[in-house]
């Protein structure tokens, strides 16, 4: 492989992707299918037609995304950022990269960035958005989209067990991010809605944060609708944030029902 070089001869995109993850192993390149690993590979593929052959085949490409989802998170607006030649017309790549994306991945826009922007890194605030299929009545078209919980759900409840969260917190026993030493993060609002479906309509937790830990979304959306089928009180929430131990809290909510909206910069 070519190796790209931040050079006066090269340009610095920002990239606004979505993808369903069902089938892929999260955001970050390793072991089998991940977002990253298959953009950059068809990025490569895209750049000598985009150039009008100016790029030679094999050069490589550096893709950061502003956060790593998980094995199943799904994305509307995950943000990355990406170093490429000048000579690369920006319509004709993302044209081409279109073209050859599998139908669970979408280039969603393309813009030239400042040398300096680096998605993550840049990132101000990030907005998550987890839904969950409640009641007796299952809903066929969030298959694969939503956590399926056969209790009604108390909302007001649950709206309630958000409060806990709003602010800067130490987010210890919302997480099984162990190794990082700082976990602490702001959370600007939480929106609890039942929103309105031909069959049934879903409840959906949109959690709007300054940054998040491994798994902290799913860990918190766990413990809201547990709020929401009466297993735990606000009390019980604010006492397992306050003891900052991981075992106190409950198992994270499935990774299928997590979507990332939208990061802001």
């Amino acid at each position: 492989m070519i190796e790209v070089m931040n050079t006066p001869h090269m340009q610095t995109l920002k990239l606004t992707v979505a993808y369903n993850g069902a089938r892929f192993k999260g955001w970050q390149k390793g072991n089998g299918r991940t977002v990253q690993s298959t953009l950059i590979e068809i990025i490569a593929k895209a750049l000598p037609e985009a150039s009008l052959g100016k790029v030679p085949e094999g050069l490589e490409v550096r893709l950061d995304g502003a956060g790593r989802t998980d094995a199943g998170v799904h994305a509307e607006g995950q943000v990355a950022s990406a170093v490429v030649p000048a000579s690369v017309d920006l319509q004709l790549l993302y044209e081409t990269v279109n073209r050859h994306l599998p139908a669970d991945l979408a280039l969603v826009s393309l813009e030239p960035a400042e040398e300096r922007f680096h998605a993550r890194y840049r990132a101000q605030a990030k907005t998550y958005r987890y839904t969950v299929v409640d009641g007796p009545v299952g809903n066929p078209f969030l298959h694969g989209r939503a956590w399926r919980v056969s209790e009604q759900l108390d909302l007001g409840r649950m709206a309630a067990a958000a409060k806990v969260f709003i602010g800067r917190h130490d987010f210890s026993a919302f997480t099984s991010d162990r190794p990082k030493p700082n976990k602490e993060r702001t959370i600007h609002s939480i929106d609890i809605a039942r929103t309105h479906a031909a069959v049934v309509g879903p409840v959906e937790i949109t959690v709007r944060g300054d940054g998040f830990l491994w798994r902290q979304v799913r860990i918190m959306a766990g413990a809201i609708v547990a709020a929401g089928t009466n297993e735990l009180s606000p009390a019980d929430i604010r006492g397992i944030l306050d003891s900052r131990i991981r075992a106190q809290a409950p198992a994270p909510a499935p990774a299928c029902g997590l979507t990332l909206v939208s990061v802001e910069y």
